[in-house]
């Protein structure tokens, strides 16, 4: 893989186009490597994260998805900290 390609590379997913934008980051489209699996992949811009509030917010959310599985609702396998 040359060193262009391994830029777009987290972990075991491979960064795509992005999907949307929200108030603390972008959400990407990856592409899960052992599996070929399209998966979409949230990052969190740590500067955009200020206050007590936003930890707050952004750890609830994560618990909640973590916690649920419904076909129609966004599963979380990992997370990483950068």
């Amino acid at each position: 893989m040359d060193p262009e390609s391994r830029k777009n590379i987290v972990g075991n997913y491979r960064l795509e186009g992005t999907l949307g934008e929200g108030t603390f980051g972008k959400v990407k489209l990856g592409i899960h490597l052992p599996t070929n699996q399209k998966v979409a992949i949230k990052i969190l811009e740590k500067s955009k994260i200020t206050g007590k509030d936003d930890i707050e917010r952004s750890m609830r959310e994560m618990k909640i998805l973590k916690s649920l599985n419904h076909m129609n609702i966004i599963k979380i396998f990992e997370v990483f900290i950068f």
